[in-house]
């Protein structure tokens, strides 16, 4: 997918297989958009005068280029969330519902740490929603606070379990 998107900005491409294996498909893909097909273990680059002149593959040589992309592998950094016994998925992201609540009580997760596409603009969407719940999950804390200390307070000042609670505004 990488390579493929390279090949929009520039007409000499190359991927490197580097030990991965193409499907027929992919191959296909790849030659029919004139990229450059190099099978082999990358064992190093050919620099020269802190220039990059080429990559070194086992078996072929160096191969001329002028830029090297690597595609990245992003690795959810989680250690905290799971100790706080926060469910992840099997490649560790966390699981969040859609307001970033974790499996864990009281724990909110955004950004990439549940999302592996999520670049600072959406982490900060996932992180403002997350702030709004947990807003909203205090409030309704206080709220059940508040009657339960009103339903404390009722007897203390005579009014009967059975009249309304608002009885106890109006004095």
């Amino acid at each position: 997918h990488q390579v493929q998107l390279v090949r929009q900005w520039a007409d000499d491409v190359v991927f490197f297989t580097n030990r991965t294996a193409l499907t027929k498909d992919q191959h296909e893909q790849l030659v029919a958009r004139a990229i450059r097909i190099v099978y082999g273990e990358i064992t190093g680059l050919d620099v020269a005068d802190d220039r990059l002149c080429g990559v070194v593959v086992d078996g072929v040589g160096p191969v001329r280029c002028d830029a090297v992309f690597v595609a990245p592998h992003f690795v959810p950094s989680n250690g905290l969330l799971v100790q706080l016994g926060c469910q992840a998925d099997d490649d560790g992201w966390i699981i969040v519902d859609k307001s970033g609540l974790t499996s864990a009580p009281g724990v909110w997760a955004a950004g990439n740490v549940v999302n592996p596409r999520a670049q600072v603009i959406t982490a900060a969407g996932e992180g403002s929603a997350a702030a709004i719940a947990i807003n909203n999950d205090l409030v309704e804390q206080d709220i059940a606070d508040a009657v339960a200390e009103l339903r404390r307070a009722a007897p203390q000042q005579g009014i009967p379990p059975t009249a309304p609670l608002s009885a106890l505004l109006v004095r």
